[in-house]
């Protein structure tokens, strides 16, 4: 067992509804094995939605998850073992985010359906006793780090979010992404309400991005981050952008694992654990 603190955790699993339309997802959330039912936690949500025509497709989705599984460690790519949140004290919450409509057409309802349901993650979570709610963060790699930034321009809780390898302006994108097949000349009102570069001026947290140099993923070219990054300074928010040389979609060394996670652990300390009003970024030497 390579990681006690981890797999000692305490393991959580929620069916939250949303509101509107009584439609259900589901939440894991990981707490530290030490925690206790009158400890408020700060929380992270790392997510990565997915889309689905109905509530019972959505539902199939989860058929094969094994509720028995011994909690999976991987070696320590922060991308895929963010379970190691917990043993900094954070309680890490896991939600399923579907964006549901109707077939070809889900992403229609995109931000509508991410905000909602994360209205109610985030409810569900702070009711339950598990997290502060006013030390929250929320981060995501690929279209988790897409989402992230969507997140921030939608909601107003997150007082940070972590974004890594992401693509935040759709029209750089023109001809699909994900399950969208239209292209940006066939629905581009939807193309530009799901990029959060638009909404930049309504960030209301600290972002910290990361991006590979190589990245040959053709939905998330680096200069989606590195125009972020130039119009978060000109508007005077908190943010960073680090970029990894010879890294390609997810970083792969064991350097490049070890300055992620200094640099997230040190963001969400400052951002999350402990926030102050008008705190700066931290100023990290790359």
């Amino acid at each position: 067992d390579v990681s006690p603190a981890v797999s000692n955790a305490i393991h959580k699993r929620l069916q939250v509804t949303r509101p509107r339309d009584g439609n259900t997802m589901w939440v894991d959330v990981t707490l530290p094995q030490d925690w206790t039912p009158t400890a408020r936690l700060p929380g992270i949500i790392w997510f990565y939605p997915y889309e689905y025509t109905s509530q019972a497709e959505y539902e199939r989705s989860r058929y094969a998850t094994n509720i028995n599984r011994f909690p999976d460690i991987p070696a320590s790519r922060p991308a895929s073992s963010t379970k190691l949140w917990v043993t900094q004290g954070y309680a890490v919450i896991e939600p399923d985010i579907p964006i549901w409509g109707d077939s070809g057409r889900m992403n229609d309802n995109y931000t509508r359906d991410l905000k909602e349901n994360l209205d109610a993650v985030v409810d569900a979570v702070v009711e339950a006793g598990f997290v502060d709610r006013n030390k929250m963060g929320i981060g995501g790699h690929s279209y988790g780090a897409f989402s992230t930034v969507n997140a921030l321009t939608l909601t107003p809780y997150f007082k940070a979010g972590i974004a890594g390898d992401g693509m935040y302006n759709r029209s750089l994108t023109p001809f699909g992404f994900q399950s969208e097949r239209r292209n940006f000349f066939q629905a581009q009102q939807m193309y530009l309400d799901m990029s959060p570069f638009y909404r930049a001026d309504k960030i209301a947290g600290a972002l910290l991005m990361y991006h590979a140099i190589e990245d040959q993923n053709t939905g998330t070219a680096p200069i989606s981050s590195q125009r972020m990054l130039l119009a978060l300074q000109g508007l005077g928010k908190p943010a960073a952008l680090y970029e990894y040389p010879y890294e390609d979609h997810s970083v792969a060394t064991y350097a490049s694992d070890l300055d992620l996670w200094a640099r997230w652990l040190a963001w969400f300390d400052v951002y999350v654990k402990n926030p102050k009003s008008g705190a700066k970024p931290a100023a990290f030497t790359p």
